[in-house]
């Protein structure tokens, strides 16, 4: 399916990622400052490393959780909490 959209005054096809300069193809780079690892005290410095950090000691960062399973939760517990 074709997405619009309008740019410069003109209705064009969506580009989905924006054109290598030169046209030639590259990676796409995450911007991620290294920080210490709770779990091992070794320095992440990427989305990979964070990710099997994590996955090491089975643990899950709430940020990663979509805020709706929480705000849900939180409408259910009031509810609860009225009932009794």
């Amino acid at each position: 399916m074709t997405v619009y959209v309008f740019r410069n005054g003109e209705v064009v096809p969506k580009r989905w990622s924006a054109p290598a300069p030169g046209g030639f193809p590259s990676p796409r780079v995450s911007r991620m400052d290294s920080f210490e690892s709770p779990v091992t005290g070794e320095s992440i410095s990427s989305w990979r490393q964070r990710d099997r950090d994590m996955q090491a000691v089975d643990a899950v960062d709430r940020r990663d959780i979509p805020q709706a399973a929480f705000d849900k939760r939180k409408r259910i517990e009031e509810r609860n909490a009225k009932a009794r």
